[in-house]
């Protein structure tokens, strides 16, 4: 395989982001982070958790779920390579990709610590965004389990004992700041995120957890399909067809049909790199272990293998 060189020191945002960062347009800045991968064309990019609305440079497809409530139950999208796994149980050989994303997901982790360090494994560099911890404490989504925060580049995790941290916080926000925020939110996006480059040879992830005996696998509240998802808005269809099409435009889809999923597993359990394709799974030859697969196919989808 080819060996491609990731910069140890790499630009937080593209040309364009910083352009409309300076003309006071976060908002659109924002938005055009989805576009911004630093790496070449021949890298080859991981999504962990890449859900419903994968980056457009990621080649391999990796979300533990078809739907959760912890998406809305918005349908996962598998355009290209997919394999579903749990980001602390990557079924993929050690160095496999030269670029890891992992957007919004590290929250969700109850195991942070196996879970960055699945994702180096697997990954000679990568990306990681997830709410800043002030905004985890106020709008405590009942399936986030860590309230992350960024200093000195450095990750700094809290595990959380309940979906709520802090009660009385909580009632304050209510009472007076919650119908407002989200649009302090979208009119300030970076204050809100916690953005994060790394790489191997600049020392990998560097983070420390401030209570890592909490035991974060406490059971969240739960809410059905009918409950959380509503007819979409027309604007919203519109969106998610818009975002189709730009996934079309800019993503790597004469490569990405041709990719040899297989070639790049290995079981988690066992550790055999040799897998076949049976009824819609990647089977390991070895013990037998199992995950779900989607294979891109001629008309911009995927089917099952």
């Amino acid at each position: 395989m080819k060996q491609i060189m990731i910069s140890a020191s790499v630009a937080a945002e593209s040309l364009p982001m910083r352009v409309f960062r300076k003309l006071g347009m976060d908002p659109i800045a924002w938005s055009l982070r989805r576009l911004y991968c630093p790496v070449g064309r021949e890298a080859l990019v991981l999504e962990v958790g890449s859900g419903a609305s994968p980056y457009f440079r990621a080649n391999v497809l990796c979300d533990a779920y078809e739907e959760t409530q912890e998406r809305f139950y918005a349908h996962l999208v598998h355009d290209r390579p997919t394999i579903l796994a749990f980001g602390e149980r990557l079924p993929f050989k050690d160095g496999s990709f030269d670029f890891v994303i992992a957007s919004h997901v590290l929250e969700h982790s109850a195991e942070p610590e196996k879970f960055l360090s699945e994702i180096q494994r697997v990954g000679k560099a990568g990306y990681i965004e997830v709410p800043d911890a002030f905004m985890e404490r106020l709008t405590h989504y009942g399936f986030h389990r860590l309230e992350i925060s960024d200093v000195d580049n450095q990750l700094v995790i809290r595990k959380k004992k309940h979906y709520i941290q802090d009660e009385e916080v909580v009632g304050l926000f209510h009472n007076k700041a919650r119908s407002i925020f989200p649009n302090w939110v979208s009119r300030f996006p970076f204050h809100f995120h916690v953005r994060y480059f790394w790489n191997r040879e600049s020392g990998g992830i560097k983070y420390r957890i401030l209570n890592p005996a909490c035991d974060a696998s406490w059971e969240g509240p739960q809410s059905s399909a009918a409950e959380l998802v509503q007819n979409p808005a027309p604007m919203a269809i519109v969106k998610q067809r818009i975002l189709a099409v730009i996934r079309r435009l800019f993503s790597q889809n004469s490569r990405n049909k041709s990719l040899d999923l297989l070639s790049l597993l290995e079981c988690p359990n066992c550790h055999r790199q040799s897998f076949k394709l049976q009824g819609g799974y990647a089977v390991c030859e070895g013990c037998q272990a199992k995950h779900s697969v989607y294979l891109p196919c001629g008309n911009g989808n995927s089917i099952p293998a």
